[in-house]
């Protein structure tokens, strides 16, 4: 471990490109397995913790599991390759591929949900007068909201003004209420429908 991290973190001693130091230093981490579970999914979290360390990314938002669980076969056998021929050269393909693959649907995701939030906010600011960017904004932050998170940012507390405003985006269907237990929460359909997709 104290190599892997000298590895790591000294830029003038291992003077290699971040994209292919996070390659081979998630093969040392791999292969050194320090804990009984979750060492894959700590590896992918290091990872994005090193791109963004790096200034590769400004936030870790690489999801490379997805692409690592449906080419797992691929991520083994390269994996394995490494360990019992050496062969670097089809290990660092494969993960700077898992990189490129990722990066472009993320990108895409990304533009979808920017596409969606300057539609529904020209469409909020149709139906609704008090509708706007900050509100638009708050409703996108993630799939679910609560009363609660509206209030801040329309400065409002009264519990009254919460449930109306909360029924005029729910009447202009940008809403959707669910109900769990005594509490009732948002849904942010568009928004679930582009991160499901």
């Amino acid at each position: 471990m104290d190599n892997l991290l000298s590895y790591l973190n000294d830029d003038i001693k291992y003077p290699t490109d971040p994209l292919i130091k996070m390659c081979i230093a998630h093969y040392q981490f791999e292969a050194i397995h320090p804990f009984q579970d979750g060492n894959g999914r700590t590896g992918r979290i290091l990872n994005l913790i090193y791109l963004v360390k790096s200034g590769l990314l400004n936030q870790p938002v690489l999801y490379l599991s997805k692409y690592i669980i449906i080419n797992k076969s691929d991520y083994y056998f390269n994996l394995g390759a490494v360990t019992q021929m050496g062969s670097w050269k089809y290990w660092i393909l494969y993960m700077l591929d898992a990189v490129e693959n990722t990066s472009a649907l993320t990108n895409n995701l990304i533009n979808d949900i920017l596409e969606q939030m300057d539609s529904t906010l020209k469409y909020g600011k149709s139906k609704i007068k008090w509708y706007t960017k900050e509100v638009n904004e708050a409703i996108f932050s993630q799939p679910y909201i609560k009363p609660k998170i509206i209030g801040t940012v329309l400065g409002r507390t009264s519990r009254t003004t919460l449930s109306k405003r909360m029924e005029e985006l729910v009447n202009a269907k940008i809403l959707t209420p669910k109900r769990d237990g005594s509490e009732v929460y948002y849904l942010n359909d568009d928004l679930i429908r582009i991160l499901a997709g």
